[in-house]
């Protein structure tokens, strides 16, 4: 059976600054129409980022829209500025975290919600990172600290409740089973 969905027309409901919102007329495999509601969004970058203790970097930001402080992987939107999602990571790893890496490698991209949303986040590995004196400022809305934290301690935040961020919770899977199988990312 072909799954396809057709769009027959679509409507923009909002233009903002990171999203754009629209909602679609489509044709359904059965021959039936439906709405889908689509939010637009701009790509992201997100790092996991080791120290040589083998802690992974945590920024602690709120997140109005859940209305609740947050743990989550350093990342941010690939902008204009920005010649590659890797640019966009490193930029945010000097502004988020105040490092800069020797050592990056590309683990994967995805999409946060493809249900929703055509987000598509790309996902790096970093290490051998040195801690700038020469930090970028956070943009103007930004505010946020840094905490960095061993795997062990990331899984019993997790278990607690106490990390909700998707993208962050996919980067601790990925790091635990690098390190489980003993793949380095620079192997």
């Amino acid at each position: 059976m072909d799954l396809t969905e057709t769009e027959i027309s679509s409507k923009q409901i909002f233009s903002g600054r990171i999203v754009d919102l629209s909602v679609r007329t489509v044709k359904l495999p059965n021959g039936e129409t439906t709405l889908r509601e689509v939010v637009k969004h701009q790509p992201a970058a997100a790092a996991i980022a080791v120290n040589e203790k083998q802690e992974m970097l945590l920024v602690e930001q709120w997140r109005e829209p859940i209305k609740e402080l947050t743990l989550e992987i350093p990342a941010g939107l690939v902008d204009e500025t920005d010649a590659s999602p890797l640019d966009a990571m490193k930029r945010e790893l000097n502004e988020e975290g105040g490092y800069h890496a020797d050592y990056w490698e590309k683990i994967t991209d995805f999409y946060s919600s493809p249900g929703f949303t055509n987000e598509k986040l790309y996902l790096f590995y970093c290490d051998t990172l040195t801690k700038l004196t020469d930090k970028r400022p956070l943009d103007s809305d930004e505010f946020l600290t840094g905490h960095w934290f061993s795997l062990e301690e990331l899984k019993r935040l997790s278990a607690q409740g106490k990390i909700v961020d998707a993208k962050t919770l996919y980067a601790m899977s990925v790091w635990e089973n690098m390190l489980l199988t003993g793949a380095n990312a620079k192997d």
